[in-house]
């Protein structure tokens, strides 16, 4: 009988959280980047929306958001979850981040934030989307899976700090 060490486990849950993370940003490739910070205990989104958005449509989107994700806390985490939704103004365009507790994260609230940020920006939201997506169709199931499955464990990584983002159809990451 085999035991795994410390430093074994420990690489595998990090393994685990950059397999989580690439996973994510394949499947959802309107999310412009993602970062878990364990010691803060915060999970953050980043979108690129390719505008100026203005306070009104800031905070419009922002209301909308908060409000499904209230409604997920209560209806499933069945307390409240810490949310901050900002945003950054460029020449042009607009970063939004939405960061969230690290322990609540799952596949459910990835779809909400996902899913409101797409139906408030449609095609102002820059995205990595394929043409081909039913050929990688299967590839998305597997990785819905997987990050159904990864979303239990990577919560008890110890690594710090991982930043993860797309760039010309490649996942790079970083552990800051």
């Amino acid at each position: 009988m085999h035991c795994m060490g410390d430093k074994e486990k420990k690489k595998r849950q990090e393994s685990l959280s950059v397999n989580w993370l690439v996973s994510v940003l394949i499947h959802f490739p309107e999310i412009f980047a993602l970062n878990f910070n364990v010691n803060k205990h915060k999970f953050k989104f980043s979108y690129m929306v390719n505008k100026d958005l203005s306070e009104k449509e800031f905070f419009l989107f922002k209301d909308i958001l908060m409000a499904n994700l209230e409604a997920y806390d209560d209806l499933i985490l069945k307390k409240p979850a810490e949310t901050a939704v900002l945003r950054t103004d460029f020449s042009g365009l607009t970063l939004i981040e939405v960061i969230r507790q690290l322990k609540t994260i799952s596949l459910e609230e990835v779809h909400i934030v996902n899913t409101v940020t797409k139906n408030s920006f449609k095609q102002l939201l820059i995205s990595e989307v394929s043409e081909n997506l039913n050929e990688f169709k299967e590839d998305l199931d597997r990785h819905e899976e997987l990050i159904k499955h990864l979303t239990i464990n990577y919560s008890s990584s110890k690594q710090e700090n991982i930043f993860a983002f797309r760039q010309k159809g490649k996942v790079l990451i970083f552990d800051k």
